[in-house]
């Protein structure tokens, strides 16, 4: 993590304090937290000003937690050490833009419409066999949460993995001036956040900030198989590309050999050398998350055998087609962290892998903007067409994904009403999967209905 005398953060941001002053000279700093409630001794305590909590009234809580000093707009009456800037959050991204160039870390950003964070988990389990590894907790992935990663970065790490996401133009581009990545990816390009990107072209030329950005050394991971595929080589100058895929001749190509609800056998060639592994993740995007996954990692640094050994060793994320199960034995996928209409149909084709009843329960997919109704209705159509038996749907734009579907979907005013009646349906052997956008807290049904994890023993020939 960042470690700095106060007086030399104050110079790095321009400063003007009484370096002869004891009360700021002898001030060291060790981390940098924005809630009280998770700081710890030594932290840089960063009042930040939200529409909903203010920092600037937690000062007397952060230095009972042992802050070192504050960060703030404004003065606040406390014997705390403040260093004050127009801007808290400008200046906390400048302090991890800093911090940054002064670790010698690999660094990995990752971006992209569709699975950032499943990716950069593989990519970390991948890395961390190969050296001492840090990467971002959570999805702390925009102008706040990536400052307070790289800040977290060790300077003896050797890889550092950062997720990087965006819902307005220039996001990437701010996000990729604080993290300076080595090596960058832009997973795929779908319909998400489109309220401001507008479409598929302004998403993909929003992500594309990150290619563009890398240093002349830079490596580009690009992803064979998606449409974008060469207007983001055209992004890369002559910087060098590796690319993977499924469906299309790429530098780390991959196979589905064997599937199953829960996870699938792939077989992976790369310059390195081939090899098969059994990935405890479903779904054939996530056999291309783990292309993707391999292709980040060799270009990092990583031999063959991390590759394998990370991947076997994967494990789902909450809310991220988790596999659970309820007590009357049907299987319930969790995947209710976020919804885009992309993943919307990876994780439809998720279950429609799966034997016997299929019940898919689905909330509304936000920020889509003007395209909302056909984009919703274009998912329920879709979950028709790959004989999903019965659709359940709440919320006022899931009316159109009903519409999609056709006879047989029900739709819900609230999800009380939802769970009461799931809890009636899900009485026989089958699978359902839940999923809608965080907005819509369909997490809130998957912990009603009672679900206890999976233990995982089950495996595909």
């Amino acid at each position: 993590m960042i470690r700095a005398g106060l007086l030399d953060i104050a110079a790095a941001l321009g400063l003007r304090i009484d370096a002869d002053d004891p009360h700021l000279a002898e001030v060291e700093i060790a981390g940098v937290s924005i809630d009280s409630r998770q700081l710890l001794p030594g932290n840089l305590f960063v009042a930040i000003a939200g529409a909903r909590v203010d920092g600037h009234d937690y000062l007397a809580a952060a230095q009972a937690a042992g802050a070192s000093a504050a960060l703030v707009s404004r003065p606040v009456a406390s014997d705390l050490p403040q260093l004050q800037v127009a801007d808290t959050a400008a200046a906390l991204a400048d302090i991890a833009r800093r911090w940054r160039l002064c670790c010698p870390a690999r660094v990995v950003g990752i971006t992209g419409s569709c699975g950032k964070t499943t990716v950069k988990h593989l990519t970390s389990q991948i890395l961390t066999l190969a050296g001492p590894c840090h990467t971002s907790a959570g999805n702390l992935n925009n102008e706040i949460g990536l400052p307070l990663s790289v800040c977290a970065l060790p300077d003896s790490a050797r890889f550092a993995v950062f997720e990087m996401g965006a819902g307005k133009p220039d996001d990437i581009a701010v996000l990729a001036n604080i993290a300076h990545p080595d090596v960058a990816l832009v997973n795929n390009v779908a319909a998400a956040h489109l309220e401001r990107l507008h479409s598929l072209d302004g998403v993909a030329s929003t992500k594309g900030a990150l290619y563009s950005m890398l240093p002349d050394s830079g490596i580009a991971v690009i992803n064979a198989d998606d449409a974008y595929a060469d207007y983001f080589a055209g992004l890369c100058g002559h910087r060098t590309i590796y690319r993977f895929a499924l469906d299309h001749p790429a530098d780390i190509q991959g196979q589905v050999l064997a599937t199953s609800v829960e996870r699938q056998r792939l077989a992976i060639r790369t310059p390195l050398g081939a090899f098969a592994v059994e990935l405890p993740l479903p779904g054939r995007h996530n056999a291309r998350n783990a292309l993707a996954a391999c292709a980040l990692a060799l270009a990092a640094g990583a031999e063959l055998a991390d590759l394998a050994a990370g991947l076997a060793t994967a494990s789902t994320t909450p809310g991220r087609l988790q596999t659970l199960h309820l007590a009357n034995g049907v299987t319930l996928i969790d995947d209710s962290y976020n919804a885009n209409p992309g993943s919307m149909q990876a994780a439809i084709d998720t279950l429609a892998q799966a034997p016997g009843q299929r019940w898919l329960v689905l909330g509304d997919m936000r920020e889509l903007g003007a395209d909302s109704a056909r984009l919703h209705h274009e998912v329920g159509a879709y979950a028709r067409s790959r004989g999903i038996e019965q659709l359940f749907a709440v919320g006022s734009e899931s009316l159109h994904t009903c519409a999609g579907y056709g006879a047989g979907a029900e739709h819900f005013a609230d999800q009380a009403s939802l769970i009461a009646r799931l809890q009636t349906e899900l009485t026989a052997e089958g699978t359902c999967l839940i999923k809608g956008s965080r907005g819509s807290a369909m997490d809130r049904v998957v912990r009603a209905l009672g679900a206890i994890q999976d233990g995982g023993s089950d495996h595909v020939a």
